[in-house]
């Protein structure tokens, strides 16, 4: 899918006659991608202090599960989904997987603030999940200043795309993932930065966010619509 929606042109071919003659014409066709209806999870009737329900929490690698509390931050944002343990364990990579959605073409957003982390401050959006240890992955680092798109693989991270970019710290960014078929588009901020196809997961799966090792981050209005 391109950056405004719309996927690649197809060729119909048809026949016509023209007086004595049949002619070959050849119709461009720009074919839409469309998603169904939109959810929004913006953690607001969940309690501060308590993990947000509708999720479920694990961990891809070693060391301790993350920690995933509902927070309240500035006025703006109010509450927000934070995760709170900065075990600094370098494959330690807590999921919270959304429990209420599964597709396999998805376009997924989410506003993430990363706080702290000496190790690492990266922040991602996963989809076509199938456990801990197989999905698809997009992050932003604010210590590396890069996007990168990931599969994981038995576990393993194996990067097929990334582009440098400035994500500051405790700064609200917005992080997008376009996903059609096996194409996939990433924007940061507003600003398409990725643009990449791969194979390796095909049918639909869950969707979530991720961060790795000590990083503590705060996330917003996870957006999510597949089709």
């Amino acid at each position: 899918m391109t950056a405004d929606g719309v996927g690649p042109l197809l060729i119909r071919v048809a026949r016509k006659q023209v007086g004595g003659s049949l002619i070959t014409v050849f119709v461009c066709l720009s074919v839409a991608v469309l998603f169904g209806e939109r959810t929004t999870i913006n953690f607001a009737t969940d309690d501060p202090g308590k993990p947000p329900q509708r999720f479920t929490f694990v961990l891809t690698g070693q060391g301790r599960p993350g920690v995933w509390l509902v927070r309240t931050d500035d006025a703006v944002h109010g509450n927000v989904l934070v995760q709170t343990d900065a075990d600094p364990t370098d494959n330690r990579f807590p999921v919270a997987v959304y429990n209420d959605f599964t597709a396999g073409d998805v376009d997924l957003t989410v506003q993430f603030k990363p706080v702290s982390g000496r190790g690492d401050q990266g922040a991602g959006l996963v989809w076509r999940y199938r456990d801990q240890n197989n999905y698809y992955l997009a992050r932003c680092n604010a210590l590396e200043d890069t996007c990168t798109i990931y599969r994981v693989v038995n576990g393993r991270r194996e990067a097929f795309s990334s582009q440098n970019v400035k994500v500051a710290s405790n700064a609200w960014h917005t992080l997008r993932v376009s996903a059609s078929g096996d194409q996939f588009v990433v924007y940061y901020d507003g600003k398409k930065v990725l643009d990449a196809r791969d194979g390796t997961f095909k049918v639909a799966g869950k969707v979530g966010l991720w961060t790795k090792a000590d990083s503590i981050i705060y996330f917003d209005d996870l957006s999510v619509a597949g089709k």
